[in-house]
């Protein structure tokens, strides 16, 4: 007997957040007989976020078995060749499961849900033994099997019917790293380091460690609060905005929401507001983490890229 998941969707006709399987089982007619099948459902760190049930058989509603001899099991067993059982099978998801789901997810190399299915599979199956009667006997085995479901089929196909909600599919990608001129390679440098460190807490799910190296990025990247050993590369990023014909207002409302996104951020780890008194820390979540990352990301593309032009 042999085991496949062949597909997995969600069921669109339940009120619950729900997953059809099926599944399909190859097994040697008159030999043995599949009864059922249930299971777990694991996400891709190995933890059982469902339980899997069947629903109903996908083909014939009879499967035939012989009270065949040893020899005719034998004749039976060395033709190979087997038939189909395919069983259509439900796993319902909390709104945790689809929550660790979605986590492992984000930890995934490609953003890809591997689904990993533990089964237990009863089949009915005849026993020759030579003069004596031949015997009937239910024999369980455990079975498991892979789904990967893309990013892209994720995003578009289940998220938005599991109620993780409609996304865009958009590749945010730090910049290779450019070359840069001397006067700007050391803070360049600073930038793709905490960048990078703000892309592996987020694959992490460390939300926290995010929110921390995202508010030192911008500490380094809000040149335009005024400070003396900002000044030089203020004036040097202005021009190279000009000459793509932006504005001095339109710069300047860039450079200040640099800075009023770093005192933003700066609230994750103070204890203390402006005026000394103690105050709360705001959870960090995985919202806040795509927001910082996201806008650092496009910071790093247009200054990287107006630098390196200017270094051509």
């Amino acid at each position: 007997m042999e085991f496949q998941i062949t597909t997995v969707e969600v069921d669109t006709k339940s009120i619950t957040p729900t997953l059809l399987i099926t599944a399909k089982i190859d097994y040697y007619s008159l030999l043995e007989a599949p009864l059922s099948i249930s299971g777990k459902l694991n996400a891709g760190d190995g933890k059982t976020v469902a339980l899997i049930h069947e629903v109903h058989a996908s083909n014939d509603d009879r499967i035939d078995i012989g009270i065949l001899s040893i020899a005719d099991k034998q004749i039976v067993e060395s033709k190979g060749t087997r038939d189909k059982y395919t069983v259509n099978l439900s796993s319902e998801l909390s709104p945790k499961a689809i929550e660790h789901i979605e986590l492992w997810r984000e930890k995934d190399p490609e953003k890809a849900v591997r689904f990993n299915f533990e089964m237990v599979v009863k089949a009915l199956e005849i026993h020759p033994e030579g003069n004596k009667p031949t015997r009937l006997r239910v024999k369980i085995s455990r079975e498991n099997g892979y789904f990967v479901i893309k990013q892209s089929d994720w995003v578009r196909r289940y998220s938005p019917l599991l109620g993780i909600g409609n996304f865009i599919l958009l590749e945010l990608e730090i910049p290779n790293k450019y070359e840069v001129s001397a006067e700007w390679a050391q803070l360049y440098d600073r930038l793709f380091k905490r960048l990078n460190e703000i892309e592996e807490g987020i694959r992490q799910g460390d939300w926290q460690k995010a929110m921390d190296r995202s508010r030192q990025f911008f500490e380094a990247i809000k040149i335009g609060d005024g400070k003396a050993g900002h000044k030089e590369f203020e004036e040097a990023l202005k021009q190279l905005f000009v000459k793509d014909h932006h504005s001095q207002d339109g710069i300047q409302n860039l450079l200040n929401s640099i800075w009023q996104f770093f005192e933003y951020n700066s609230k994750f780890i103070h204890d203390k507001d402006k005026k000394g008194n103690l105050t709360q820390i705001p959870i960090a979540t995985k919202e806040d983490s795509y927001l910082a990352y996201s806008f650092g990301v496009g910071l790093l593309n247009i200054i990287g890229k107006k630098i390196k032009s200017s270094n051509e």
